[in-house]
């Protein structure tokens, strides 16, 4: 009798708990734990597609990547348009706070969405610039030479990148194939083939020294990409350097190795060449996305190195010495 008694109190104790839960409340405090069963009940038949659990893994992750773990959240205020309530919720995280919205309608959560963060302009938003023009000046100061009509080509084959490959990448969710392994490998192959396949039409039939400046044009251009989408996510950490110290580095070897195997006939080789190992260098930037690891991140900064100390030492030599107007393809 006695352990039916305690038993029925804990039971009733557990329902009026559940009963207490909000949708909204239950949406946040699986953002600050991570454990999404504790608002998968309460999403709606369209937001239960819309924001699976890969979906909220990689928004939760985004945030912490920039504003650091969640210490707590406020309700701050609320609002009701038609038939929906929006709650905004104050985050307090370790480097900083922000705002979130949840849509509630009829018990069920129909939206989440991050507020509309100001600029916030600090010193580590320049680290990806830094690195990428410490990279550009390495070459220039070896080349003696600069390209600058090849540089701003190599940043407008970066706009056209810009254009193509997010519709792409995001194709398999537009058809709602939302497993984390296709996902991240089809999003490393769609940027290895844009990038690629635009990088080797470029290069090809140039001198060296072009093709190069070509590759460093791009990989400059992304640094100032990087800093620019900082601007708006916060803080950035020091490895977006190196991180874009590496990545010009590669853009320009492969570049100058498209001009270079295009030249003795081997030219849709090294293409292939490359487009496998960018894609293993971007699968493992679009896994970092689901799940952070400093392994994978530094296996792909491994590749980088590797492929631009195979290719640079032989080719800046002979991008150096040689003479244009005696080039003949």
């Amino acid at each position: 009798m006695k352990r039916t008694a305690i038993l029925l109190f804990f039971t009733l104790l557990l329902v009026g708990y559940s009963a207490a839960v909000t949708p909204q409340e239950a949406m946040m405090e699986a953002l600050k734990t991570g454990n999404y069963s504790l608002v998968e009940p309460y999403l709606s038949p369209t937001m239960e597609k819309a924001f699976s659990k890969d979906v909220f893994e990689l928004t939760r992750n985004s945030l912490i990547r920039s504003h650091g773990e969640i210490r707590g959240y406020e309700l701050t205020r609320s609002e009701k348009k038609g038939g929906y309530t929006i709650y905004y919720y104050r985050v307090m995280a370790e480097r900083g706070n922000y705002t979130v919205s949840v849509t509630v309608k009829d018990g069920k959560v129909e939206g989440f969405h991050l507020a509309s963060l100001p600029l916030r302009f600090s010193f580590p938003i320049i680290y990806p610039i830094v690195g990428a023009l410490l990279a550009f000046l390495l070459l220039w100061f070896y080349l003696r030479k600069l390209g600058i009509a090849e540089v701003i080509f190599g940043a407008v084959l970066l706009l056209i990148v810009l254009v193509v490959q997010p519709p792409l990448q995001a194709l398999p969710k537009f058809l709602g194939a939302n497993g984390t392994a296709f996902t991240v490998l089809w999003s490393g192959l769609m940027a290895a083939l844009v990038q690629e396949i635009l990088k080797y039409f470029a290069a090809r039939g140039k001198p060296l020294r072009k093709a190069l400046y070509i590759g460093a044009g791009f990989g400059l251009g992304e640094g100032f990409y990087v800093a620019a989408i900082s601007l708006f996510m916060g803080t950035v950490s020091p490895l977006a350097a190196l991180e874009r110290f590496l990545a010009l580095l590669f853009h320009s070897s492969t570049t100058v190795l498209f001009a270079y195997s295009y030249r003795n006939g081997w030219g849709k080789t090294a293409l292939f060449a490359v487009v496998l190992t960018h894609w293993l260098i971007d699968s493992l930037a679009a896994y970092w996305q689901y799940s952070p690891s400093y392994l994978m991140l530094a296996v792909s900064y491994v590749v980088m190195a590797t492929l631009a100390a195979l290719i640079l030492p032989k080719l800046l030599p002979l991008a150096k010495l040689e003479r244009e107007e005696n080039v003949k393809w």
